[in-house]
């Protein structure tokens, strides 16, 4: 990277990624939030990470005292020692003359204030926390936006990098964005239910190419944490070449020889059909391969998963004792999409997964507060997983016969590269469980539909069966013998 590109850490790795590798030094930036978002804590990180570095770090608070910013720290388990703060929240007694009104002296006041410790200190960074407690001293945009270009100057000539923390309150006048080098806004949104979500976006950065779009972030012990939304335009190295085995020779015939690498399988059916069974048999598949594979749950407990697989005759403990399987219980009310998103991507790239279950996209499709772009956020994360040779299952259930309610409006066979599709069909008084593969993208497939039954030795496939009737109605009747059943 030449010098003019030279980039500095933020502290916070996620941004870092964002910026597409931190800041431009010597610049001002502003950070933009409504109240609660985290901004001063974002401006901490960004102090702490300078005194990391062993740079000059000045941090100016015109909203809290510093005995309230040493207890925010705390709450992280930070030690600020070393940090140079200031209080100008109080900037000494102001009094009224006939020339100037009372709230332009008090701003005047606190910028030769702030201008003078920049001059003693001569910081390497600069945090500057809040522009709103300025901007509520001054009457008038114009002479509110030569204050700023004063810090801006002075940030310039010292070679200073300046995060600036603001409120969106205010006309637009007094908000001098065109003077920043970039603008990181925070977002905050409530919900009917469950903890706040909160996201980041970048309004404008100039000279460096930088991750758009927004990104969700969490406030916990310990700080921000910033979770980049996967970009699934980048190129990766691709996956190896071949099909992957199910373990039921049965079901790979019916699918053309097995599902390929780095594609997605959609298995879609109502509650009961043995879809999660199915994810269980392709993950301990992998395992006995010496593939490493993980099964997100949303909508039952490790615990159940465990006891039905281990009636139906499937030893998890051998896999999750080699660590070739992991099982990971996901609350959708507590975990953002962007958070599930970076979990799965450090899975990937960091643990040599291959093999990676959605059970099921119900329960993560409550994750997501945009229900108009739930199918392109998922789409997104499979094209992603596909790019770096990973085999992604997601399950889907669809409405029962029994119940007729409405579905998720979810296109799998948009958002999956193969399709198997489970139903009930019923034959001789009782209900039969059958199977075919609707959708295949890269490659031929069965169009028959199969029998299969869950037992105490795992899924058992049968032969094809073509004498059926009503198949378009969901709820398929066989007319053939009945010896071919199983």
């Amino acid at each position: 990277m030449s010098p003019a590109l030279t980039l500095i850490p933020s502290g916070i790795p996620g941004l870092d990624d964002i910026l597409g590798g931190g800041l431009r030094p010597g610049h001002l930036y502003f950070v933009e939030g409504t109240a609660g978002t985290g901004k001063t804590t974002l401006g901490l990180q960004f102090a702490r990470e300078g005194l990391h570095q062993g740079e000059s770090v000045l941090f100016v608070s015109l909203a809290e005292s510093v005995g309230e910013l040493h207890s925010i720290a705390e709450s992280h388990g930070w030690d600020l020692t070393g940090l140079e703060m200031r209080d100008l929240a109080a900037a000494g007694s102001v009094h009224s003359t006939a020339l100037f009104e009372l709230s332009e002296v008090e701003l005047g006041d606190r910028v030769e204030a702030l201008l003078a410790e920049m001059d003693a200190i001569k910081p390497q960074r600069l945090v500057l926390d809040t522009l709103a407690a300025l901007r509520a001293l001054s009457m008038q945009g114009g002479e509110f936006r030569r204050h700023v270009e004063r810090f801006r100057s002075k940030a310039q000539a010292l070679g200073t990098t300046m995060l600036v923390t603001d409120e969106l309150t205010g006309s637009a006048e007094l908000h001098p964005r065109s003077l920043a080098w970039g603008v990181i806004q925070l977002e905050q949104r409530i919900g009917d239910y469950g903890p706040p979500r909160r996201r980041l976006w970048l309004p404008k950065l100039r000279g460096q190419t930088y991750r758009g779009g927004y990104h969700d972030l969490r406030i916990l012990s310990g700080g921000l944490q910033v979770f980049p939304r996967l970009d699934s335009s980048t190129v990766a190295g691709g996956s190896e070449p071949g099909q992957i085995a199910s373990g039921v020779d049965a079901l790979d015939t019916l699918l053309g020889g097995g599902v390929q690498r780095g594609t997605s399988l959609g298995i879609i059916g109502p509650p009961g059909c043995g879809k999660s069974t199915l994810v269980c048999t392709y993950a301990l598949a992998a395992a006995a391969r010496g593939e490493r594979a993980v099964l997100y749950l949303f909508d039952e407990s490790i615990e159940t998963l465990k006891l039905r697989a281990q009636s139906q005759g499937m030893d998890l403990d051998q896999a999750l004792a080699s660590e070739l399987l992991l099982l990971r219980q996901v609350d959708p009310a507590e975990l953002s999409p962007g958070e599930l998103a970076q979990e799965l991507a450090l899975e990937v790239s960091e643990r040599g997964t291959r093999i990676i279950g959605l059970d099921s996209l119900n329960g993560y499709l409550q994750a997501m507060p945009d229900e108009h772009f739930m199918s392109l956020h998922i789409h997104g994360l499979l094209t992603w997983l596909g790019k770096h040779g990973v085999l992604t299952l997601v399950t889907l259930a669809q409405p029962s016969p029994l119940t007729r309610q409405e579905g998720l409006a979810v296109d799998l066979s948009y958002i999956t590269d193969a399709v198997i599709a489970q139903r009930y069909f019923e034959a001789y008084g009782s209900f039969r469980y059958a199977l075919s593969v609707i959708k295949k993208r890269y490659g031929d497939h069965e169009r028959a539909i199969r029998e299969f039954r869950i037992g105490s030795t795992g899924i058992v496939v049968g032969e094809p069966l073509s004498e059926f009737r009503g198949i378009l109605s969901g709820v398929p009747e066989y007319v053939g013998k009945s010896q071919p059943l199983l």
